[in-house]
């Protein structure tokens, strides 16, 4: 559902004469969920001002597959899921059946699902997939690009402000990922959003998708994210991973319309 607003008013007022169905608890998750879009962006708060002639939208309901995997958008191109903490991105030598890709094929049996990107077994958040060789083209020259934007919340020990991780990453023989002169470079952007005690809520954007790039760095400065299993502190031994994707923006491979999603 769709409408350009005709008068200035609040974000809630307009969803309720959208959807007078609804109560306000559920529209308040609608927007919490990323379900709600102002201009195609992701709003800041239900009680946010709509200026006339902005354009609302309220998207579908999203389906929920095996193991808590929830499609937020899909087309004949491509499928935009929110992956939960603990479920692979891909297949690895130790487990074939149990991921997002294997999930997404095992829907449909004559189609194939092309990966673009991965998020850690541990980290939760948004993920696209493309259904065509077409889309896969166009949405991986996106990455290469540095078109496709990315954002992540990640909550980390100590309070490093504002700024910019810059260096070189390799991966050694036992999987695990350093600094190093001699690696890929990684470029990770960074912002405090709130401080919380003695950790901080950082609002994250990578420049550039090297493997545990954000974990890697934000320890190798001396902030490591709450919960890391592999590059964390010793005391948060059996927490999760406090490390969530949750936007995504890229141009539509076949409409070449911007689209931006959501998951807070």
């Amino acid at each position: 559902m769709q409408i350009k607003s005709s008068k200035k008013i609040s974000l809630l007022e307009l969803l309720q004469e959208m959807a007078p169905e609804s109560s306000k608890n559920r529209l308040r998750s609608w927007v919490e969920t990323g379900r709600v879009s102002v201009d195609g962006k992701a709003p800041k708060h239900i009680n946010q001002i709509i200026n006339e002639g902005q354009e609302v939208t309220i998207g579908t309901k999203p389906k929920f597959l095996k193991e808590d995997l929830k499609i937020i958008f899909e087309d004949e191109d491509l499928v935009v899921v929110d992956k939960p903490i603990g479920l692979l991105s891909v297949a690895t030598d130790l487990e074939k059946e149990r991921t997002v890709h294997s999930i997404l094929k095992r829907r449909f049996h004559n189609r194939m699902v092309y990966p673009i990107h991965r998020l850690d077994q541990e980290t939760s958040g948004l993920l696209v997939f493309a259904y065509t060789k077409q889309a896969r083209e166009h949405l991986k020259k996106q990455l290469e690009e540095r078109t496709m934007q990315r954002e992540y919340r990640a909550l980390v020990h100590g309070h490093p402000g504002k700024g910019t991780w810059r260096c070189s990453l390799a991966e050694n023989a036992n999987l695990k990922v350093y600094v190093t002169k001699r690696g890929k470079e990684a470029v990770t952007h960074f912002e405090t959003l709130k401080k919380k005690g003695a950790c901080s809520l950082l609002k994250v954007k990578l420049e550039t998708g090297r493997k545990h790039q954000i974990r890697v760095q934000a320890t190798h400065h001396g902030y490591p994210i709450v919960g890391d299993p592999k590059y964390g502190l010793p005391e948060d031994a059996g927490k999760n991973l406090k490390l969530r994707a949750v936007a995504l923006t890229f141009s539509h491979p076949r409409t070449k319309k911007q689209m931006h999603f959501s998951g807070f």
